[in-house]
């Protein structure tokens, strides 16, 4: 007589309310459709790019005074059920979006999203797990995408809206990228990629 044996039964998915429960461990997780995805540690250069391009917002920010600068981790939720979060690696957000956001001291996650993310494409991101971020990027109003590739030092900055996506421009070493929402926000490729 032969025993069947039962599937695995199905993960627990999380909700919203149980993810503001957790204690924080400061790693950095994308949440899709209630599962917790880890991301890989990110390397000492992506580190790098990631910590210039914060300098380099920031300094924006001073100027202009036109929002704030955020990064990695920080949520950036998509939708409360199934919980579905982002954490770009950047961020730049308007004042009058960051009002619209829990007050600083609070983890919950965004929930009026920035208008610009950064994403530091890495060895091991594939196509289709970076489009998918974009499209959920898309539905939350975020306006831009800086979409940076190491490899090749360039830039490519994407316009988001909610019925998609347009490829805008490449920017290599020698040309200073434009932010399509913030005029002021202008940053040369060489000192994104500075050592």
């Amino acid at each position: 007589m032969s025993t069947a044996i039962a599937p695995p039964a199905p993960p627990k998915l999380l909700t919203y309310e149980a993810y503001m429960a957790e204690e924080t461990d400061k790693r950095r997780y994308d949440i899709t459709d209630g599962e917790k995805i880890p991301m890989p540690a990110a390397t000492r250069a992506h580190q790098k790019i990631q910590l210039n391009l914060a300098i380099l917002f920031r300094l924006c920010e001073k100027v202009s005074g036109a929002g704030e600068t955020i990064t990695a981790p920080c949520d950036v939720l998509i939708r409360r059920a199934p919980l579905r979060t982002r954490q770009p690696d950047v961020m730049f957000i308007s004042s009058h979006r960051l009002a619209l956001n829990p007050a600083p001291d609070d983890p919950a996650p965004m929930t009026a999203a920035p208008e610009i993310v950064v994403e530091i494409i890495s060895g091991s991101e594939t196509t289709h797990r970076f489009n998918e971020k974009i499209e959920d990027y898309c539905q939350v109003d975020v306006q831009e995408c800086w979409k940076i590739l190491p490899e090749t030092q360039t830039v490519e900055v994407l316009r988001l809206s909610r019925t998609g996506v347009t490829h805008m421009r490449i920017y290599s070493m020698g040309e200073t990228v434009q932010s399509l929402t913030f005029s002021d926000l202008t940053v040369a490729v060489e000192a994104i990629f500075a050592a």
